[in-house]
């Protein structure tokens, strides 16, 4: 018997695809979610390995420049000990070994150009003059003691650098 005011709840094959679509709505809205939520995690990951990487260049390069300095200061007690032309060049010598390490990190991929930029500074300033060899110990000893002054201010722009 047809009754206008009487709810017609439908049968079982309406109420499942009703139910069918709510899940797959409920499914679509958690993927999404789930890989807005997973992007994210990579983003932050990513964001952290280039920091570290950063950092770990930055102490690469202040190791380094440590070592030019402790290289020169050595050279020039030396001479204050009145040591040989021989250990001055092996102190030239072992400046320039180090200055092709950082000239290797210089091709290392990073974003900020203020490392580059310090690297940079680092090489040019701790270069010894084609002189150094022909010159008498004394003139090799300031050199040395002047590069190892001027890195000891390169080394506080690093770590300046290394916490900002």
């Amino acid at each position: 018997m047809f009754c206008p005011l009487a709810i017609e709840w439908g049968n079982a094959v309406d109420w499942a695809a009703a139910i069918g679509s709510l899940a797959a709505v409920a499914a679509a809205l958690w993927i999404a979610f789930g890989q807005e939520r997973n992007a994210r995690k990579l983003r932050r990951i990513a964001k952290n390995e280039e920091y570290g990487r950063r950092a770990h260049l930055i102490a690469e390069v202040i190791r380094l420049t440590a070592e030019i300095e402790a290289f020169s200061l050595a050279g020039d007690r030396l001479v204050g000990f009145g040591g040989g032309v021989n250990g001055l060049v092996s102190s030239r010598d072992d400046i320039e070994g180090v200055r092709a390490q950082l000239l290797a990190l210089q091709q290392f991929p990073n974003a900020d150009p203020r490392i580059f930029g310090e690297i940079g500074r680092i090489i040019r300033e701790s270069a010894v003059p084609a002189e150094f060899a022909i010159g008498n110990p004394t003139y090799q000893a300031i050199i040395l003691r002047e590069i190892a002054q001027k890195l000891a201010q390169r080394r506080e722009v690093l770590v300046q650098l290394q916490s900002s």
